[in-house]
C-alpha cells in the first residue's frame, strides 16, 4: 500500500510505502516544479523497475551476477489507448542473451498487472 499527503508547495505531495518515502511533482500552468517525479513518470518507473529486476534474476539463473542490464520505459497516453514502450539495455557480452530477457521482461509481475483490466473503486 502507498500513501500518499499533500505538501504545502503547490503541487508536491509526498509518499510513503512501508520505510521508504519520496516527493512527486508536477508543473501544471506555470505552477509547481520539479522536486520529484511526474505521476505519470512514477508508472513508467514501476514498470522499468520491475522488468529490470526480471532480466536481472534470470541472468543470476544463468550464473551471470552484477549485470549491466537496464529498461527504458517510455508512456504514450493517447486518445483510446495508454501505450508503453520499452527498451532492453544491455551491455555488449550480454547480447547473446537477449532473446531470452526479452522473454522474461514481457512476463514482470508488473506489465503482467498493468495488462488486464483496471478497476477503480473507493475502499
Amino acid at each position: 500500500m502507498v500513501e500518499a499527503a499533500a505538501l504545502p508547495t503547490p503541487w508536491q505531495v509526498r509518499f510513503q510505502a512501508g520505510d521508504h518515502e519520496s516527493i512527486a511533482d508536477t508543473l501544471k500552468a506555470g505552477i509547481g516544479g520539479s522536486a520529484g517525479m511526474r505521476p505519470h513518470e512514477l508508472l513508467e518507473a514501476a514498470l522499468a523497475t520491475c522488468m529490470t529486476i526480471s532480466a536481472r534474476m534470470a541472468l543470476a539463473d544463468l550464473g551471470v551476477t552484477d549485470a549491466e542490464v537496464g529498461v527504458r520505459v517510455h508512456l504514450e497516453r493517447e486518445e483510446s489507448t495508454t501505450r508503453f514502450r520499452y527498451e532492453l539495455l544491455l551491455a555488449p557480452e550480454l547480447e547473446a542473451h537477449r532473446p531470452m530477457l526479452i522473454e522474461h521482461i514481457a512476463c514482470s509481475p508488473v506489465r503482467s498487472t498493468l495488462s488486464k483490466p483496471l478497476v477503480f473503486e473507493p475502499a
